[in-house]
């Protein structure tokens, strides 16, 4: 057969049911390829501090049966951990933690994560990456204790780095615990 011509018509339907039947198999096994999903619900709070789903769930793996979240410590007394597990294996971290004041959230960032690339938001009182951030809520005014409140979130493996999520997720973190007032009153 030359280039160009024709395959007789019953030639034509075999050849193109066989090319029907390798795409349907292919498609076939991509869906059944046995990926794993997430079957886990995404929190809605960290630490008694409502979360933007949205953004946490960006960050949190893409797969697995049981998210776990463990609080450690008080913030009252002068600080609190909050572990997010999936299937055993920690993937999140959110850390707060009463400080002197003077210290900044780029500060803290590179000197817990040595970030290189990162950036800031809401006038320096934020910074973060794709992976990590921190925050810093400054306890000023009449009646209050004088000190900082620093917020540290960080995704471990395999959780899923994402800095507009991370941004988002500090950002309303931070908004919602403020309203709060975690400031302690002054002596």
């Amino acid at each position: 057969m030359e280039i160009g011509e024709q395959l007789p018509l019953n030639r034509q339907s075999y050849v193109l049911r066989g090319v029907s039947t390798v795409a349907v198999m292919a498609v076939a096994v991509g869906c059944s390829s046995g990926e794993a999903k997430r079957e886990f619900a995404v929190p809605k709070s960290l630490c008694g501090v409502s979360v933007p789903t949205d953004a946490l769930s960006r960050l949190l793996p893409a797969s697995g049966k049981n998210l776990d979240v463990q609080q450690v410590g008080d913030i009252d007394q002068g600080n609190d951990l909050c572990n997010l597990t999936v299937d055993g294996t920690m993937v999140l971290v959110v850390s707060r933690e009463r400080v002197d004041t003077g210290d900044s959230a780029q500060h803290i960032l590179v000197s817990r994560v040595h970030a290189s690339q990162r950036k800031a938001a809401d006038n320096g009182a934020i910074a973060y990456t794709d992976h990590a951030a921190v925050s810093m809520i400054k306890c000023r005014g009449a009646g209050i204790e004088v000190e900082d409140i620093s917020t540290f979130i960080k995704v471990l493996k395999p959780a899923r780095p994402d800095e507009a999520a991370m941004r988002n997720l500090i950002t309303d973190y931070t908004t919602t615990y403020k309203k709060q007032q975690p400031c302690l009153p002054g002596s």
